[in-house]
């Protein structure tokens, strides 16, 4: 298996980092590291059928699952179990899990573009392996540890990143009881394997630009299938 980790920072709090391809994982990371003191990140980087991997798929109807490099067989009966897992996995306690989240609609448009680039042919089987189907399943499952948990799992929205980055580390800070690095926040530019982060790119997402990069046939299906309740709790809207 090989031991070849993520390992970013130096400090007390150990951390898994998760979160669907597309939803800003990498630019989270480094707004920790940059505003917060004693964060290191440890995340397995190639066994991508590990739970130590930060887009390892967690839930349990493994057929969804949209890449062979990805097939796995776990499955947990609770947060405890899957914790226990991957501090065998990497050899270390693990403090605090911290998960990316993107709205529905613009994590698609991105996403349906990696995809393509990655050859990912299973939204064409049948309407039950939509990727919307896997961001529904990836998401329940962090949601309901996070409610097993909620001292040790955060989901993080990206949009709140973009629009009000003091507030959204004020948050956090407190529900994770971290300590700032800065009185004032910083905000990463570059980040590894992303572009740079301009006003144009900012106000994609901020004024609903990639609503017209849906069709209009998707923005009929989709909202029959996101979880409703799942977007509810997590104050996104759904579309009709």
């Amino acid at each position: 298996m090989g031991k070849r980790y993520i390992n970013s920072g130096q400090g007390e709090h150990s951390v898994l980092l998760y979160g669907m391809q597309r939803t800003g994982s990498n630019y989270m990371q480094q707004v920790f590291l940059q505003n917060f003191k004693d964060i290191s990140f440890y995340n397995n980087d190639f066994a991508r059928c590990l739970p130590t991997h930060k887009h390892f798929r967690l839930y349990d109807e493994k057929s969804i699952i949209p890449d062979v490099r990805y097939y796995n067989s776990f499955t947990y009966k609770s947060f405890k179990d899957y914790k226990k897992h991957v501090e065998q996995i990497s050899e270390r306690e693990i403090n605090l899990f911290v998960v990316s989240i993107k709205d529905p609609y613009s994590w698609y448009v991105s996403y349906k573009k990696h995809a393509k680039k990655n050859k990912f042919a299973f939204i064409k089987r049948s309407l039950n392996s939509h990727y919307i189907i896997d961001y529904n399943l990836f998401y329940r499952k962090w949601f309901d540890f996070s409610r097993e948990a909620p001292a040790e799992v955060l989901l993080i929205k990206y949009e709140d990143l973009i629009t009000d980055l003091e507030t959204s580390l004020a948050n956090i800070g407190e529900t994770l009881k971290l300590e700032r690095s800065s009185k004032t926040a910083v905000n990463p530019g570059k980040v590894p394997m992303s572009r740079n982060f301009t006003s144009t790119r900012a106000a994609f997402y901020k004024d609903n630009k990639y609503l017209d990069l849906i069709t209009e046939r998707e923005k009929s299906v989709i909202p029959h299938l996101l979880d409703q309740e799942l977007l509810s709790a997590l104050n996104y809207k759904i579309i009709k």
